[in-house]
């Protein structure tokens, strides 16, 4: 018995609507692309019509931010130990203001401490790379005033 390709989920159908605005299509347009892989609705697509859908869509002209990507490869998108999770919801917080990726913390945290991700980091390393990260958030902010 072939179990049946699982839907994909409301962040998914997100990333299409932004797609569509984006791009200015119109309803119409967005409901032939819909259907060029053999669908109606977005509650309809299953993971490999999404993909799909994605490629024709960035053919188009769309870019992704890479919204979850970050944080799933970082694996942020699971709780942290709550010794861990005050330290990492503030370099969250200096990460989104400065528009990096989880990435860069995973970089800081691995050129500082030899550690691959930011979320393995002990508490008092995680100090460091608030530190380190709040002096560049700094740095940034002063070379836009300068600029700006």
């Amino acid at each position: 018995m072939k179990r049946a390709e699982p839907l994909i989920g409301n962040r998914e159908k997100a990333v299409l609507h932004i797609a569509k605005q984006k791009l200015g299509m119109s309803e119409e347009a967005y409901r032939d692309m819909l259907g060029s892989v053999g669908c109606t609705s977005s509650t309809e697509l299953t993971q490999p019509t999404f993909e799909e859908l994605m490629e024709r869509l960035r053919a188009a002209g769309f870019e992704s931010r890479g919204g979850d990507h970050g944080k799933r490869k970082s694996g942020m998108h699971r709780a942290a130990a709550a010794s861990r999770d005050r330290m990492l919801s503030k370099i969250g917080a200096i990460l989104a203001d400065l528009g990096l990726p989880w990435s860069y913390a995973d970089g800081t945290a691995d050129r500082m401490f030899g550690v691959e991700k930011v979320r393995w980091c002990q508490p008092e390393q995680l100090h460091k790379v608030v530190a380190a990260l709040s002096y560049h958030q700094k740095r940034v902010q002063t070379r836009e005033k300068a600029d700006g």
